[in-house]
């Protein structure tokens, strides 16, 4: 394993430890190091409290994460700011996933227990447009869209990135067009990095482009607008765990169903996330929504129909 890998894999060793631990301290971290088998090698002790230090410099500068020390508790040591790796954040999905395979290495009958879904691809170009926003620079696609035989090639201003699904996506501008797309990185046949400069566009806020949708079809048919939906029995349970949309709001509740409130721009995501819910969910409002709905099951049920 390279030396800079090892040492990444360290701090996620050492930031879970600690964050399990709530407050430990280095002798107590040793404890733990001298039994860890998969990182340390063999012929490796205790972590010197000089290179202890030197991690928590180096954790706070890759990750944002603060190791503190409480002199009132016995010298022990505490991550101040836990809550950066609970959030949805690139940091919190990096952190996770290379705490769980930190668990996995050198254990293949817990990995053979283990199971993953497949990403449909693209993730390889995620650093590429991560360094051509750092730098402002252009970046020359070839992109491959749904429903044709031809790829397209262009220049692109990288404007953001969004997980939605299994799927990454590129928000971005295509060639000298000033409206904004977005790009499923899986269609990508190729991309790199240009000299061409860029100046960032701050009418654009890419926190809140998808504000009013639950994917990553911002479709300019639909406004956003109230919706009303009941949901019966059980499945209310999983629509709460796992809410529609962050606007998501109880209305009314009793034995039989749940009616909440989502303000949405109710579009082709929208529409197939409530069929995905089954017969267990009723769209109340707005009529045409209802409607629409209705339709699209009753397209269902005819290809069904003998």
């Amino acid at each position: 394993m390279a030396t800079s890998v090892r040492l990444i894999r360290r701090y996620v060793w050492l930031i879970e430890t600690i964050r399990r631990a709530g407050n430990i301290s280095l002798e107590e971290i040793n404890e733990k190091w001298l039994d860890e088998r998969s990182l340390r090698l063999e012929d490796e002790t205790i972590i010197p409290e000089r290179t202890f230090h030197r991690h928590r410099q180096a954790i706070a500068d890759i990750f944002g994460i603060d190791i503190l020390c409480n002199r009132h508790n016995g010298n022990t040591y505490y991550i101040e700011n836990d809550d950066a790796l609970n959030g949805p954040s690139f940091t919190s999905w990096l952190f996770n996933g290379l705490a769980i395979d930190n668990q996995l290495r050198g254990n293949t009958e817990i990995a053979r227990r283990v199971m993953f879904e497949p990403t449909s691809g693209g993730t390889e170009y995620i650093p590429s447009i991560i360094e051509a926003m750092a730098k402002n620079r252009i970046v020359r696609l070839t992109y491959q869209r749904y429903n044709f035989f031809n790829d397209f090639e262009t220049d692109a201003t990288p404007l953001g990135l969004k997980q939605s699904g299994q799927r990454w996506y590129l928000l971005a501008k295509l060639g000298r067009n000033e409206f904004v797309t977005v790009l499923g990185l899986d269609r990508l046949e190729s991309l790199h990095i240009t000299d061409k400069t860029f100046e960032p566009d701050r009418a654009v806020d890419v926190n809140k482009y998808f504000d009013e949708v639950i994917g990553v079809n911002v479709d300019s048919d639909y406004e956003p607008e109230e919706v009303r939906l009941r949901v019966y029995g059980n499945q209310r349970a999983y629509v709460e765990s796992l809410p529609l949309h962050k606007t998501q709001q109880l209305i009314t509740k009793n034995s039989e169903y749940s009616d909440y409130s989502l303000t949405v721009r109710p579009e082709y995501e929208f529409q197939h996330a409530v069929l995905a819910l089954g017969g267990s969910t009723e769209i109340l409002s707005p009529q045409w929504l209802r409607d629409e709905i209705k339709s699209l099951v009753a397209e269902t049920l005819r290809r069904y129909t003998p």
